[in-house]
């Protein structure tokens, strides 16, 4: 199923993109874009639905293998760029210095993860923006394969329009939406925040939430991982990162 759904989905967006560099009136120009930006938000649609299935299912498997975290918060704070731009908002994203260069865990899962709460914050802020702080607690204990544990933290705060407490309860049902007007409004599934919470319990983490209407809220998850006792530097390159800057990147 995910095949026969994706394939005619890739060919929509394939060929919208084709479309969109071609010689086109105005009109023709605001159609295609239409067409576009309809393909992507079926394709996050499917892959939201299929994250959804396989953890209900149990099919969904967590990767241990090194990552640079640094690595995903410059990814992230690029992917944003435009969005936080066009919304006048300002996205602060850092990493205490104490978190490990490198992490074992699942690279794209903590991405995901990180993603989703991210791009929520931002929907549903008007003004202000959105802090992303990173830190973590480390183990001294090394185990059989010679690695510590690690409990990692991401705190998200936002200055949106918070959520009633008689509400937080549903935030982490599938398809749940504040209110039809926001549906409307900002779009979205309901399934994001379903994901996150699922993936976190995979992690040997949790997620909670602090809400206060017209004021914001804060989101914080945590995720249970290991490192490499004496990692300090990266032995490798990785393109478009550099393990000597900051430890924090932010977008206004």
């Amino acid at each position: 199923m995910s095949h026969e759904v994706r394939t005619p989905i890739n060919a929509v967006i394939g060929f919208s993109k084709l479309l969109r560099d071609s010689p086109l009136i105005k009109d023709q120009d605001e159609y295609v874009s239409n067409i576009h930006k309809s393909g992507v938000s079926i394709e996050g649609l499917i892959a939201d639905i299929l994250d959804v299935s396989r953890l209900e299912a149990g099919q969904l498997e967590i990767e241990h293998s090194p990552f640079f975290p640094r690595e995903s918060i410059n990814d992230l704070t690029e992917y944003f760029a435009a969005a936080v731009k066009k919304a006048t908002l300002k996205l602060t994203m850092k990493v205490d210095p104490g978190v490990p260069i490198f992490i074992n865990g699942d690279q794209t899962r903590f991405r995901q993860l990180l993603m989703n709460v991210v791009d929520n914050a931002i929907k549903f802020t008007e003004r202000g923006g959105v802090d992303v702080k990173i830190n973590c607690a480390r183990s001294s204990e090394v185990d059989s394969e010679g690695l510590c544990g690690l409990r990692l933290f991401v705190e998200v705060a936002d200055t949106g329009i918070g959520i009633p407490a008689n509400r937080i309860t549903e935030l982490f049902k599938p398809f749940n939406q504040m209110d039809s007007s926001s549906t409307r409004r900002r779009g979205g599934t309901g399934l994001g925040l379903v994901i996150s919470k699922r993936l976190c319990e995979l992690m040997g983490g949790a997620i909670s939430v602090d809400s206060t209407p017209g004021v914001g809220s804060t989101f914080r998850f945590s995720l249970a991982l290991s490192y490499q006792k004496g990692d300090s530097q990266s032995p490798i390159e990785y393109p478009n990162s550099n393990p000597g800057l900051p430890p924090s990147s932010s977008l206004a």
